[in-house]
C-alpha cells in the first residue's frame, strides 16, 4: 500500500491512474461560484449549476473507473444560493491571501449565481449537494449516506433572515452494491472494547 500525490487538472490526473486499482476517494470539489482560484478552466465557475454538476459527474465517472469493485467516494460538498442583487457593488479583497487567488466570491465578479440561468428565485437555496448526488447516482453510483460535518466555529454571516449556515455535507457513494466499510472502526462501543 502506498500514497501518491500527483499535482494538475483532475480529469487529465485520474486518466493517468489505472482501472480498479484506489480502494477509496476522499475529496472536497470546488465548490459552486463560491470562490476563483484564479486557473483558467477551474471547477467552480461555470456560467450554469448543471454545467457544474456535468463537470463533476464527469470527474467521478474517472474515479468510478479507477475505484476498486469494492472502493468508495466521500464527497465533501456545500450548498449556496441564487443572488438577489443585494451588495454586489463591493470589490474590495478582504485579506492578502483572497487576493492572490482573487478571493471569496461575494467580492468578486462571479459572485452573483443569477436565479434565471438555474431556474430558481432570488434568495433560493439551489440544492447543489442534490443535485449532484442524483446526477451520480443517475451515472451508476450507489448512493449509501448523507454525513453532517458540524462547524461549530463557523464564519459569520451576515444575512438577517435566515441562520448562519454552520454545516457542510459529506457525502458517501460506493462503486458496487457490496463495498468495503469497516463498521467496527468507527463505532466507540467497538473499539473501546477492542482494547
Amino acid at each position: 500500500m502506498y500514497n501518491l500525490i500527483l499535482q494538475g487538472d483532475a480529469l487529465t490526473m485520474l486518466k493517468s491512474i489505472p482501472s480498479d486499482s484506489v480502494d477509496c476517494c476522499v475529496t472536497s470539489p470546488p465548490y459552486y461560484r463560491l470562490r476563483d482560484y484564479g486557473v483558467e478552466g477551474q471547477i467552480g465557475l461555470e456560467s450554469t449549476v448543471q454545467e457544474y454538476i456535468d463537470k463533476l459527474t464527469a470527474v467521478f465517472r474517472e474515479v468510478k473507473r479507477v475505484l476498486k469493485s469494492g472502493g468508495t467516494l466521500w464527497v465533501n460538498i456545500m450548498d449556496c444560493y441564487a443572488g438577489s442583487g443585494k451588495g454586489k457593488g463591493q470589490t474590495t479583497p478582504l485579506s492578502e491571501v483572497q487576493s492572490s487567488n482573487k478571493g471569496i466570491l461575494s467580492i468578486h465578479k462571479y459572485a452573483m449565481v443569477a436565479p434565471e440561468s438555474i431556474g430558481v428565485k432570488p434568495k433560493d437555496l439551489i440544492g447543489v449537494p442534490w443535485l449532484l448526488a442524483f446526477a451520480l447516482r443517475a451515472d451508476g453510483w450507489y448512493w449509501r449516506q448523507v454525513d453532517i460535518w458540524e462547524k461549530p466555529n463557523c464564519m459569520p454571516e451576515s444575512v438577517t433572515d435566515r441562520c448562519t449556515n454552520s454545516h457542510e455535507y459529506i457525502l458517501m457513494f460506493a462503486k458496487s452494491r457490496r463495498y468495503y466499510f469497516d463498521y467496527a472502526a468507527i463505532n466507540p462501543r467497538a473499539v473501546r472494547y477492542r482494547r
